[in-house]
């Protein structure tokens, strides 16, 4: 089985660089692998590679979304196995980068095979959820699938509309689909996991959200409103976002807006730290320490047994 160099950690690390920087000297492309900078439009926010960087190599799977739509682990997964293959093709190196968990897991373990989904009949299952509320779903949902019902509770939203969803595409519960054998993972990942201590990397993260701010996401988020797109949709539920959507309504002020930013990604970066402390394969690196040519070349020789 091959395998695919992955890089991981928390938002704000710095595992865009180090892929570039490998990328540059092993000949690779980038497959990004966050859930954020799938979307158009959501570019200082969501810490996407600059023009300049984006000259330095070539990357996938960003910019590609509005932000109404959605898109699933599922998908990426398939997305990505069609990229690496392609990459592989050209003879050049794949390189997974990002701190999605469910992406990784999707894309290494694979989950079961369920439907993609269909815009229209969310659009429906949404209506619906505005017309008749929550309660009335998942009572439909305990009629059709009584297992998957009880199992998330009837408050978990998108999984009772997800549970809706397959009945309606498949016409058979999503428990009975997911009974089935799981499919078997194309790829092997080999972890470069990047850490920091703790204070020093919530010091990046809030010096990158002031220095976000300065650089224009309240405009950036304004922009986005006005093109038309509603304040829950899927790309402004984003950490750091949906705060700033909260100052522009009135709700906080742009000071509180700002700490609640800070606040709320220092604590997504410490669940995705313990996401992936479970995964024990992972080697674990300081960023600050891969600089120059030959660590990284040994770096990569060590994790893939091969000479570039």
């Amino acid at each position: 089985m091959q395998e695919i160099i992955t890089i991981i950690g928390p938002t704000g690390v710095g595992k865009t660089e180090v892929a570039i920087k490998i990328a540059e000297q092993f000949n690779g492309e980038i497959i990004s692998a966050d859930s954020r900078q799938v979307y158009k439009y959501l570019n200082i926010g969501t810490a996407k590679p600059t023009p300049e960087q984006r000259k330095r190599t070539v990357f996938h799977l960003i910019d590609f979304l509005e932000p109404d739509e959605n898109y699933s682990c599922g998908n990426f997964a398939r997305d990505a196995e069609r990229l690496i293959e392609q990459i592989v093709a050209k003879g050049r190196l794949p390189i997974v980068c990002g701190g999605t968990g469910l992406y990784i897991r999707a894309l290494f373990n694979p989950l079961h095979q369920l439907p993609q989904a269909d815009k229209e009949l969310k659009t429906r299952l949404q209506d619906m959820l505005k017309e008749k509320g929550l309660d009335f779903l998942y009572k439909k949902l305990l009629n059709i699938d009584p297992e998957w019902a009880k199992r998330i509770g009837p408050k978990d939203k998108q999984r009772i509309l997800r549970g809706l969803e397959v009945y309606e595409i498949t016409g058979k519960p999503l428990t009975a689909l997911i009974k089935k054998e799981k499919q078997k993972a194309k790829y092997k990942p080999k972890y470069i996991g990047l850490i920091l201590p703790r204070d020093e990397l919530y010091k990046r993260i809030d010096e990158r959200y002031e220095k976000m701010i300065e650089q224009g996401l309240v405009d950036e988020v304004k922009n986005i409103l006005k093109m038309g797109f509603k304040p829950d949709c899927y790309g402004l539920r984003t950490i750091g976002y949906k705060e700033i959507v909260k100052y522009l309504q009135g709700e906080w002020d742009l000071e509180t807006a700002i700490e609640k930013a800070k606040q709320h990604t220092r604590n997504f970066a410490k669940r995705q730290i313990t996401w992936f402390k479970k995964i024990p394969e992972i080697n674990w690196y300081n960023p600050v320490n891969l600089h120059g040519e030959s660590v990284l070349e040994n770096l990569i020789k060590k994790l893939s047994g091969k000479r570039f």
